[in-house]
């Protein structure tokens, strides 16, 4: 029998108390954890000589998420991996995190607990310490807000400035999926794609990424330049990274990794989907041509595809271009941009 009982039914400290315990132990204290849950702050020491990683993120009602579409534990898991992908970009390995949540007050405490077992199962996952928070009123909306810290490894991190001409560009795994996702989502439920053998993958790379760490780190140890993750969109973080590093691009539009399954139940959107869709929390990098056996090798090693999309040009003392190669062969200067919640 789940507890019934709201928010309001029992406080904020009440609340404080009950979350904490759903969290695994290891997770409430890790060993870098001199002090967790429960004081003013919490108190971490990082590894002597590694540099910290900071990262922080929101997850607003309707904005990032929806009830209808998503499960609180599912929810709790994607909070915090969207924040861990952003360290897994740097190379960074993940440590500590610190939530806030923002409640109307008639959230059900089970749906909470649920919430904090998924995140509780992620950290642990990664090896992180649940470190505390805050939970404030918030009327309009809920919001989660997480504070993500990691350490350097051997004093070193991947930025988005270090791409230099000649560097091939690469990303892991496959791109369009979570977008794919969020599309079946929004299908009627009697639209035959929704009843698809593979519509639950896709679902699920929308629901609960898994950020790529492990590939992180492959990254910084192998010789990559530059990395980031890809949570809006190809066309909309590669120009990111191109602005950082005063260069251009060219990519190949035959050679983006675009899951069959994504093809099959979008064949006239499939290009968009892995261009502009987003969030799917995969690394895109840039390395000399000489790191790049090592890099594949590598990540063929943990399970993971790292596929060659594009090259870095020079700017030629103009703005950030992006050139496409299409499927036909025909090049053109592709738009950018990327998902602004301020746009009109």
């Amino acid at each position: 029998m789940g507890d019934e009982r709201r928010v309001r039914d029992i406080g904020e400290f009440g609340l404080i108390a009950l979350l904490g315990e759903a969290l695994p132990a290891d997770v409430r204290s890790g060993e870098s954890l001199d002090l967790g849950i429960g004081d003013d702050a919490a108190v971490w020491t990082p590894t002597p000589g590694e540099r910290v990683v900071i990262t922080t993120d929101s997850l607003v009602e309707e904005i990032h998420f929806r009830h209808d579409w998503t499960d609180w534990e599912s929810l709790g898991e994607k909070m915090l991996a969207v924040n861990i992908s952003d360290l897994a970009a740097m190379g960074a390995a993940p440590k500590v995190a610190v939530i806030t949540l923002g409640l109307r007050g008639d959230e059900r405490i089970d749906d909470l607990l649920a919430l904090y077992r998924g995140l509780g199962g992620v950290a642990r996952r990664y090896g992180m310490a649940i470190a505390g928070g805050d939970i404030v009123r918030s009327p309009a909306a809920l919001a989660l807000h997480i504070t993500a810290l990691g350490e350097s490894r051997g004093g070193r991190v991947l930025t988005r400035a270090g791409a230099r001409a000649g560097d091939i560009i690469g990303v892991t795994g496959t791109l369009g999926a979570s977008a794919a996702g969020m599309r079946l989502l929004a299908l009627a439920s009697d639209d035959p794609r929704r009843r698809a053998a593979t519509a639950d993958l896709l679902i699920a790379a929308h629901l609960r990424p898994e950020p790529r760490v492990a590939a992180g780190a492959i990254l910084l140890k192998e010789g990559a330049r530059a990395a980031m993750d890809l949570s809006d969109g190809l066309m909309g973080d590669l120009p990111k990274m191109l602005a950082a590093s005063g260069v251009s691009a060219t990519l190949d539009a035959r050679r983006l990794p675009v899951a069959a399954a994504v093809r099959a139940l979008f064949p006239d959107a499939w290009l968009e989907l892995a261009l502009r869709g987003g969030e799917d929390y995969e690394l895109l990098f840039t390395a000399p041509p000489d790191a790049w056996p090592g890099i594949v090798e590598a990540m063929a090693g943990i399970g993971v595809e790292a596929t060659a999309i594009g090259e870095i040009v020079p700017d030629a003392g103009r703005s950030t271009t992006v050139e496409m190669i299409e499927p036909d062969g025909s090049r053109h200067e592709l738009p950018v941009g990327a998902f602004d919640h301020f746009a009109p």
